[in-house]
């Protein structure tokens, strides 16, 4: 037999069992390479969600660590934004009056006398 030949082993072609899961789809049956669906998507709770849960704020206080405080601004939803654009539009009127007053502060020459005979 050739050393170019084509062999049958059984080690180079591994099967998929039924217990094999996807990576990409999360079935069972069939290896990622293989995978002919499109990536679920898996709803995770956010980080905050998990640092205001109190299941998780007992066990980093059993382990002894500090626990973590949520900053009042962040707990609240709605506004976060208004207050920002609403702290930067009054930035600019301040900003925009003192321009104003330097506008108003330019310099005038004195009339000129013009002596005619």
């Amino acid at each position: 037999m050739s050393k170019f030949a084509p062999h049958s082993r059984a080690g180079n072609n591994p099967r998929a069992t039924s217990s094999t899961i996807c990576q990409k789809c999360l079935c069972t049956g069939h290896f990622t390479y293989e995978c002919k669906s499109t990536r679920p998507y898996v709803s995770r709770p956010s980080r905050t969600a998990q640092l205001e849960s109190p299941r998780l704020l007992a066990k980093a206080r059993a382990d002894g660590k500090p626990s973590v405080e949520v900053p009042e601004e962040f707990k609240n939803k709605s506004g976060t934004a208004d207050r920002i654009l609403a702290a930067k539009e009054k930035q600019r009127e301040e900003e925009s009056d003192e321009r104003a007053k330097k506008r108003t502060k330019r310099y005038v020459p004195p009339p000129s006398h013009s002596l005619a005979c």
